[in-house]
């Protein structure tokens, strides 16, 4: 790994560590009460080595260690009205460690306890702050990254970067002091025992060095996998009709066994890189005890050391390699969490490409007068590369209180120019004006609080009538959510239900029909009761008897406000009081239905084919009916 991958690297932690800084308290008390848990029960060995040495098989001479337990022995006795004899002594000793261990169980419980308060809490914010991004930006964001992907990064990733803070910010730094104070015991008690002892280092620090960056690459080939099995599975279970209807359910099982073999070879690449590793820190912990020994053998022979020292020693080797193979282990949880952390930064960092312009005021708007002045668009523009142009230098004015029908064939660019007012993309050139300003010197918050949308998939939530109709006005009276269901036509179905206005329509509103869930949007519509109306096809789903009553509320819910009718039935568009006909990103022709009719253009083209199919040929000639219904 060079200085620039290295660098690289660090950035995100550096980044993610700014998430930590308001829960410093909490996590610095994490890892001191951790530094006693770990640092406690290193009283316990040399406990045993005065045990041996003094009170077993007394030394002549007392090394310093020995000398200063016996020390606080003796007045610990002396303290409880004792003579500072062996067995006192041992009942002093033995009531220190029970003191210690007691301390070491109190320093547990709110080690654990503040790091999951703080793990939790610090994630519960960076998955906050990302939703709350996601919430702001483009819609181009969403059209080139899959559902599944962005809810695999919200919730997985975000997961997976929690154990960064118990591995990386807490329990390393346990390991590193309990490490740190073995180091010094060790070169106390024999200095040549603990060189021997930490020779092992160089090629731990090297394995390291190797495994880490190849586990970390590997953790993000699974995320990414991950990611694109979650949209999958999102995709699949939303299109379960589809796969029933065209009997597909076997070829889905195969796609998904292909998708889910291709997660699990590269989890089984993770766990081999990792057991690699785990396999030579441990050949390596378990060799150098070894040597240990038979050194610190040949020591005592030589009566350059005593038995209680050995013990000791050997005891303290389990804490000093215990640590070294739990760096290993961290290795592999910090390389999957800062992969995750990677990906978590990227959606990050992308910056809305529609925000609040810093001139911009909360407009009312009162009119709402369109203006089109050379509007230019183009999605692969948007996306930072070159491509077709989906709306060129379009001009077009639409006065307050009109009802304006776009008319065209598919991806002609209706959805495009209406999605374009409420700033849900932004375009490429030109300027739109609401009420005479700039759309851009709106808040954009004040201008989508102008207009209402219904788009041609009507999305409602998993959720009751009441709260999905009051997604659009969260102050209206119950009166006001009646009223606006009677407009739609919907009322008396509402007031059959068991539940009525509480009633739970399910997931994306699977619960009612088609014309319900279409007549639900549109009085979620007229609820908001804005200048502005878009409705994207919005009659296109709705059954004849539905499309009647929608089109009779609407007559007089729309009176006095400005209307966008996105639809391909042009019977929506006979009583616009302008039609607008769009070809290939470019207006060719405006005008009433009965003008364009007699202009004979692309409008009566489209007309009469639609009027063709709706009635054969040989039944309008027959009943003489095709004059009058073109007329």
């Amino acid at each position: 790994m060079d200085s620039n991958e290295v660098a690289q690297s660090r950035l995100p932690l550096l980044r993610f560590l700014s998430f930590v800084r308001p829960h410093l308290r909490m996590v610095a008390g994490a890892a001191l009460t951790g530094i006693g848990k770990f640092t406690l029960p290193l009283a316990f060995p040399l406990a045993f080595k005065y045990v041996i040495d003094v009170l077993l098989a007394p030394q002549p001479k007392l090394d310093h260690i020995n000398l200063m337990i016996d020390r606080w022995c003796a007045g610990f006795a002396q303290a409880a009205h004792m003579t500072p004899t062996a067995e006192h002594k041992l009942v002093a000793l033995s009531g220190t460690l029970l003191l210690v261990y007691t301390l070491q169980s109190i320093a547990s419980y709110y080690r654990n306890y503040w790091a999951g308060v703080a793990g939790n809490r610090l994630i519960f914010e960076l998955r906050c702050k990302l939703f709350a991004h996601l919430q702001q930006l483009p819609n181009t964001f969403f059209d080139r990254n899959p559902s599944g992907a962005i809810v695999s990064r919200v919730l997985n990733d975000v997961q997976q970067a929690q154990e960064l803070v118990n591995s990386a910010l807490i329990d390393i730094w346990m390991d590193a002091a309990s490490l740190g104070l073995v180091v010094v015991i060790l070169f106390a008690m024999n200095w040549r025992l603990a060189l021997v002892a930490l020779s092992i280092a160089p090629v731990w620090v090297a394995l390291m060095r190797y495994f880490s960056p190849k586990i970390k690459v590997v953790s993000h080939r699974m995320q990414e996998t991950l990611e694109n099995i979650s949209g999958e599975v999102q995709e699949r279970v939303a299109g379960a009709t589809t796969i029933k209807s065209f009997g597909r359910e076997q070829h889905e099982v195969y796609r998904f066994r292909e998708s889910s073999q291709y997660l699990c070879e590269r989890t089984v690449d993770k766990v081999k890189l990792a057991a690699r590793q785990e396999m030579f820190i441990q050949l390596l912990t378990r060799c150098a005890p070894t040597i240990v020994v038979w050194i610190g053998a040949l020591l005592i022979i030589r009566g350059m050391m005593t038995l209680g020292t050995m013990v000791a020693f050997f005891t303290y080797l389990g804490f000093l390699y215990l640590p070294l193979e739990r760096f290993a282990q961290f290795s592999v949880v910090t390389s999957s969490s800062l992969a995750a952390i990677e990906r978590i930064f990227e959606f990050l960092d992308i910056k809305p490409e529609i925000a609040d312009h810093p001139l911009s005021h909360p407009f009312v708007v009162r009119r709402g007068a369109v203006q089109f002045e050379n509007v230019s668009f183009s999605y692969s523009a948007r996306n930072g590369a070159s491509g077709r142009t989906t709306l060129t230098d379009l001009n077009l004015n639409v006065p307050g209180g009109c009802k304006v029908a776009l008319v065209g064939c598919s991806g002609a660019g209706k959805t495009t120019l209406a999605n374009l007012v409420p700033r849900f993309y932004e375009v490429s050139s030109g300027r739109i004006l609401l009420d005479g300003k700039d759309v851009r010197h709106y808040t954009l918050k004040s201008l989508r609080d102008s207009v209402s949308l219904v788009a041609q998939d009507a999305l409602l939530f998993s959720a009751s009538i009441r709260d999905n109709l009051l997604y659009a006005r969260p102050d209206a009276a119950e009166a006001k959510l009646w009223e606006a269901l009677e407009l739609a036509n919907l009322r008396e179905f509402v007031e059959e239900l068991p539940a009525g206005l509480d009633t739970v329509i399910g997931e994306r509103g699977v619960k009612v029909s088609g014309g319900q869930r279409q007549r639900l949007a549109l009085a979620r519509a007229f609820l908001k009761d804005s200048k502005v109306v878009i409705l994207d096809e919005a009659t296109s789903a709705l059954d004849s008897e539905s499309e009647n009553l929608i089109h009779e509320a609407m007559e007089h819910l729309m009176e006095g406000r400005t209307v966008f009718l996105i639809a391909h039935r042009l019977r929506s568009a006979i009583n616009a009081d302008l039609i607008v006909v769009l070809d290939r990103g470019h207006i060719v022709e405006t005008g009433t239905h009965s003008d364009l009719l007699n202009r004979g253009g692309t409008y009566a083209r489209l007309f009469r084919e639609q009027v063709r199919v709706l009635v054969p040929e040989s039944a309008l000639t027959a009943t003489g009916t095709r004059s009058s219904m073109l007329a």
